[in-house]
């Protein structure tokens, strides 16, 4: 039989190989033209400077109060330059005088002469990147962008805007020392700036951009691209309104005794959270008093009386025999110890005999002194270590930079050179606070734990870490000692303090309408170089530090608060007469505003179902990070746009039509970029709550008039 033709099925298989072999050497060829071609083409550009990575700065977190009001922010700035070459000649010859006017009246540093003088020069000499102003705010950089010539864009107008970042304080100088600041060039880290830098910084992006004209750069979309990572915000413990009471009060007492520096502190008495601290030092140049130096957590000082509570605290937890009414004879004069007078500032009893509650009523040195050297004289130690059990040897851990190192030395101290630093009136002197140093905050604490019923509390400037409306975290009231002392110790020191007011040193403050407890102090300023024996050059008179310390009211403490003047130089020296009205002050105004009524609480009012506006270049990132699929509408390019939810659980992007003229719905936005937004738009802003924007007292859609304010109301979704 004949064997069966042959038919073309039997090429096949090697036609196939034959593709699949061509295929694959066309991949291989591609990816050797990238690695060559394509790599030599972006190297050639890199090496002639047509690409670069341009950093992408991150937004710093605001900082707010602690009912939301805004205490520190980022807002845009810019640095304006002219590329005159792109412009063409007739069109600058045509808007000079238009522009140069249009300038003169923004910038009335020049007038519209010398900024066409100006601008020609640039344009004759065809520079690509003349300074023109710096500093320029959102609002008048949007201005500009309608001026003649610069209408035109940046590749035909040749207005190049750089932005950057300027921190500002809406409340100005309101706590300015706390809130602080970051000096990054000079390492500076100051206040809750630095302190919380870290998580208020953020993070820098990176992009690849590639130059298509002169100083215009576009987005190569590399995918090493690294997106910016806005800062967290920053919840503290500050009340507005109770700092600015603080503040105001301190600066009238500073004013009032011609003092040097000092500061006031107003805690929260169950949680320890500081709701205000006031810092404030003499300007010798200007006659006022600024903001300049942390007094209340960098300032160590030997506070004089009011560290006579510590060491009853000491007598009270080492022997629990002792009642208020016990008595003890101090004499009718001085008493000496080791050769060196010790004297009471007025005499308490013509018998010399006083009780234990009046040593500290009466703030007798003499009393002190004698119930503590008959109690610890043979082992000064174990008074020392009690001062230790109280914390009032270590820092108060707030995390702020700049806290001062406290000095108790203990009878086993030595100096570099081998010598002891305990003496034979150490202890009498430590007693009634000198020969120790420490600052105001760790005194506001003790005495804090003292209105808490024995429970010390750590001083606390932060509640709370957020990013938009996530919670970063939280910082919950630290308990630092369970109870300084038992039960009976606490009421024996609360019946003392509020006797201080009632019939001691501080009758001053009896006449308010609720009740205070508190101890004064008084101690002779120590000068760095003449030591005790300094007198001031234009009084000739000694200078004293003064304390007054206590909380309020006395029946069920809400505040402590403590208030220290240094150096009055005015009609009164002692803390009666210089604190003691200042804490008053504080306290009648806090209690006005704050006791007795319920804060405003925040409702939480459910935002709007509408969409959300954006900024582009967030928009994106958002929806993957909530894992949405959606649709971009052609945005590209746009600065502001909406992400609107639909039915099937998807989103779309489209433009804001956001207008330079009609106020925009802001509802849904975080308080970043509506500041952004609103503040670009010529508009003033101004918040309370904290979250998102949950109300705007303007109403979308309106004209925008000159001069316009909007009321933001934020809150958390």
């Amino acid at each position: 039989m004949d064997p069966e033709p042959k038919n073309g099925n039997s090429l096949r298989p090697f036609l196939v190989y034959g593709l699949v072999l061509l295929f694959g050497i066309a991949i291989i060829a591609k990816i050797i033209l990238v690695q060559t071609k394509d790599s030599k083409e972006l190297v050639a550009l890199a090496e002639r400077k047509e690409l670069r990575i341009r950093e992408l700065e991150a937004s710093r977190g605001n900082i707010f109060s602690d009912n939301g009001k805004l205490m520190a922010t980022s807002v845009p700035i810019f640095d304006i330059y002219f590329d005159a070459s792109v412009v063409d000649p007739d069109l600058f010859r045509n808007g000079i005088d238009t522009l140069s006017i249009q300038m003169s009246k923004m910038f009335p540093q020049k007038t519209a002469q010398q900024w066409k003088e100006n601008l020609s020069k640039a344009k004759a000499e065809g520079k690509k990147y003349h300074s023109l102003v710096k500093k320029v705010s959102l609002e008048q950089y949007r201005k500009m962008e309608n001026f003649a010539i610069f209408s035109k864009g940046p590749n035909r107008g040749g207005m190049i805007g750089e932005k950057k970042m300027r921190r500002v304080k809406p409340y100005n100088e309101l706590a300015s020392r706390i809130i602080g600041y970051v000096n990054e060039n000079e390492n500076l880290y100051v206040g809750l700036e630095g302190a919380y830098n870290d998580y208020l910084r953020g993070q820098n992006g990176q992009q690849l951009v590639r130059r298509i004209h002169h100083n215009s750069w576009m987005p190569v979309n590399s995918e090493d691209d690294i997106e910016a990572k806005n800062g967290d915000d920053i919840i503290t413990t500050f009340d507005v309104n109770l700092q600015d009471i603080v503040e105001s009060s301190l600066n009238n007492t500073m004013v009032t005794n011609k003092a040097e520096q000092g500061c006031a502190i107003l805690m929260d008495v169950e949680t320890g959270y500081i709701k205000a601290c006031a810092n404030l030092k003499l300007n010798h140049e200007t006659g006022a008093y600024e903001e300049s130096y942390n007094f209340a957590l960098a300032e160590r000082y030997e506070p004089g009386s009011v560290f006579k509570i510590a060491s009853m605290v000491v007598l009270l937890n080492h022997n629990h025999r002792i009642k208020p009414n016990d008595t003890i004879n101090i004499g009718a004069g001085p008493i000496v110890f080791s050769k060196r007078t010790m004297r009471d500032d007025h005499v308490v009893r013509r018998s010399g005999r006083i009780s234990v509650a009046e040593v500290i009523e009466q703030s007798s040195n003499k009393g002190t002194a004698v119930l503590i050297t008959r109690e610890f004289m043979s082992h000064p130690e174990q008074y020392v270590d009690g001062l230790y059990a109280l914390g009032l040897n270590k820092k108060p851990g707030t995390g702020i930079a700049g806290e001062a190192q406290p000095i108790i030395k203990h009878p086993t101290d030595k100096d570099r050179n081998g010598n002891k630093l305990w003496s034979n009136v150490s202890l009498p002197w430590m007693s009634i606070g000198y020969e120790v140093n420490i600052t105001p905050m760790q005194i506001i604490t003790l005495y804090n734990a003292i209105a808490n019923n024995g429970k010390m509390m750590k001083p606390q400037f932060v509640t709370e870490i957020r990013h938009g409306n996530q919670t970063i975290e939280k910082f919950e009231p630290v308990v630092m000692n369970e109870q300084i002392a038992p039960p009976e110790a606490i009421t024996m020191l609360q019946n003392m303090l509020e006797g201080v007011v009632q019939r001691g040193t501080a009758k001053k403050l009896k006449d308010c309408g609720f009740r205070i407890a508190g101890k004064t102090g008084t101690a002779q300023y120590c000068h760095p170089r003449l030591g005790y024996s300094y007198r001031n050059p234009q009084t000739g008179r000694r200078e004293y530090n003064t304390t007054f310390v206590g909380y309020f009211p006395a029946d069920k403490p809400k505040y402590t608060c403590i208030v220290v003047v240094s150096r009055a130089r005015g009609q009164f020296w002692a803390a009666g007469g210089v604190s003691a009205p200042g804490f008053k002050d504080i306290a009648e105004k806090v209690y006005a505003m704050r006791l007795g009524t319920q804060d405003e609480k925040n409702t939480g009012a459910s935002l709007q179902d509408e969409p959300v506006i954006m900024h582009y270049s967030e928009a994106a990132s958002f929806l993957k990070g909530m894992d949405v699929n959606y649709t971009d509408y052609n945005t590209m390019g746009e600065e502001w746009v909406t992400i609107d939810n639909l039915n099937d659980g998807s989103a779309k992007i489209e433009s804001a039509h956001v207008k330079g003229n009609v106020i925009p719905n802001v509802i849904g936005m975080n308080v970043s970029d509506a500041v952004y937004l609103l503040e670009g738009l010529g508009i003033s802003t101004h918040f309370s709550g904290q979250g998102v924007v949950s109300e705007q007292s303007l109403h979308p859609g309106d004209s925008i008039k000159t001069g316009s304010v909007i009321y933001l109301k934020l809150s958390q979704q």
